[in-house]
């Protein structure tokens, strides 16, 4: 859109658009109010350079860390999830009935009677029950990472954020005297 400048009595000018034609506007350096012209007069005032625009808007350090923290962290919560809940039920119906067997009827009766959750079967792990043990451990170690990388991009993403909103706040300003 293009920018016209209305000269003011005190030499300022004021920046004016074909959107604001026949209305009336301030000037910022005296007060004064200034009658806009009409959109077929505004082609005689004096146009404002528009400075060039760059070909791609590059971004500031805070907004590319609130990106990257926000994108880190998701990917690692969603590898989480992708990893599923952790293994429950490590015994299962057969490896119990192997381990019964495994002993002879007097120690089975004997344990049996004065109660599992008292004595206990000693037997050592089947091999299906130290892979199922080797596993759970590895996607507990991996799923403690993802949560750790999401953690640091969610801190990372509110350090940043937090960073943009403190610099876009406009800075205070005091009253100028004579007004």
């Amino acid at each position: 859109m293009t920018t016209y400048l209305l000269p003011c009595a005190c030499s300022a000018e004021v920046a004016v658009t074909a959107g604001q034609a026949g209305g009336r506007v301030e000037c910022r350096q005296c007060g004064r109010e200034l009658a806009v012209p009409k959109l077929g007069d505004l082609s005689r005032l004096r146009r404002q350079d528009a400075a060039p625009r760059p070909h791609g808007v590059a971004w500031r350090p805070a907004q590319a860390v609130v990106f990257l923290g926000a994108i880190a962290s998701a990917a690692a919560l969603l590898a989480s999830l992708w990893i599923g809940p952790r293994a429950t039920g490590v015994l299962d119906e057969r490896s119990l009935r192997t381990a019964v067997r495994a002993v002879d009827d007097l120690t089975a009766y004997r344990v049996w009677s004065e109660g599992l959750s008292r004595v206990g079967v000693r037997r050592p792990p089947a091999d299906e029950e130290l892979a199922l043990l080797r596993q759970t451990r590895f996607a507990d170690g991996i799923r403690g990472g993802l949560h750790l990388v999401a953690a640091c991009g969610a801190l990372a993403v509110v350090a940043a954020g937090l960073r943009l909103a403190l610099a876009a706040k406009p800075p205070r300003t005091s009253a100028t005297p004579g007004r």
